[in-house]
């Protein structure tokens, strides 16, 4: 059994391998090099490959941000074969791919957590071997991200939102769609406050996407939600996608995000659309999402390990 960094002429057979591995999350070979190898911080050394017998039977990605001061690494995605499970290969990835994080000053390891390119939050609870290996290997639960939906054939905006809509312009809050003037101060937001979700606003806005609900106060930007993006789910945005999704943290409780939401239901809705979908919610605002008539569509672990 050989393990070796990522060769450009792996990318067919890793697709192939990658979709025989992970059932729930197929990806088509565009989806694999938008979400992955187009990555900034894409390194193949970091991009792992198990083969044996020239066959490939395993992969593991490796990643962390270049040029940054985070000493957190990312495990984004790993698979083997089932026929070639419970030989070491699984650990054998995961050894080489901590060394590599190791190498790169990296002190901690999440997996997975890594945004904006990221094809699932944490592993899928279907996937019960995989939690089963990472539990095994030392890494400790640190969250149950879940992704959701909803029917928007079947939602109203409530009178409580449309009253606190009414309120937030009377308090001087201008919220509506984004303006080709707004570009600069909602970048500023994002770099200061989101900025793990800056590269994927500031992508968006570079390929036309400025399907984008904005707060303004003041002049500035102070929260926003964007619709079917392109770097969240590449290369076309998928269909009913919603997010980035955020409010300044100071302002969270003047019922700014419920409005953003709103806007953004009515906005789909007026287009055509029927559903929407986000791949990752939890903590305090999934109760909103519930209450806001969204179902949990998938549930997953994400897990940390100090390394």
């Amino acid at each position: 059994m050989l393990i070796r960094p990522y060769q450009e002429t792996d990318y067919p057979a890793l697709v192939r391998l990658w979709n025989d591995c992970l059932p729930y999350d197929r990806l088509s070979h565009e989806r694999f090099l938008q979400m992955f190898l187009l990555d900034t911080y894409f390194r193949t050394e970091g991009f792992l490959v198990a083969m044996e017998d020239d066959r490939f039977v395993g992969f593991l990605q490796a990643i962390h941000r270049t040029g940054t001061e985070e000493k957190t690494g990312y495990l984004t995605a790993f698979g083997v074969l089932p026929a070639y499970r419970r030989r070491g290969i699984g650990t054998a990835l995961l050894e080489a791919g901590l060394n590599y994080l190791r190498e790169q000053g990296m002190e901690q390891v999440s997996c997975n957590g890594y945004a904006p390119y990221y094809a699932f939050p944490g592993v899928d609870e279907r996937y019960e071997e995989a939690n089963a290996f990472l539990l095994k290997h030392g890494f400790q639960e640190a969250g149950r991200p879940v992704a959701m939906g909803l029917n928007l054939e079947y939602v109203t905006i409530p009178e409580a939102v449309r009253a606190r809509d009414i309120d937030l312009d009377q308090e001087e809050y201008d919220i509506g769609m984004f303006r080709l003037s707004d570009a600069q101060a909602l970048l500023r937001f994002t770099q200061e406050h989101f900025p793990y979700w800056h590269d994927s606003i500031l992508d968006g806005l570079r390929h036309g996407n400025y399907q984008i609900i904005v707060a303004r106060k003041d002049g500035e930007i102070v929260g926003c939600a964007q619709w079917e993006n392109t770097l969240t789910d590449p290369p076309r945005g998928a269909s009913g996608r919603f997010g980035p999704f955020g409010v300044r943290a100071d302002l969270r409780s003047k019922g700014i995000g419920a409005v953003l939401f709103y806007h953004i239901v009515e906005y789909a809705k007026e287009k055509g659309h029927k559903y929407l979908w986000f791949g990752w919610a939890g903590g305090r605002n999934l109760s909103f999402y519930e209450r806001a008539g969204c179902r949990i569509t998938r549930q997953f672990t994400l897990y940390r390990k100090e390394i």
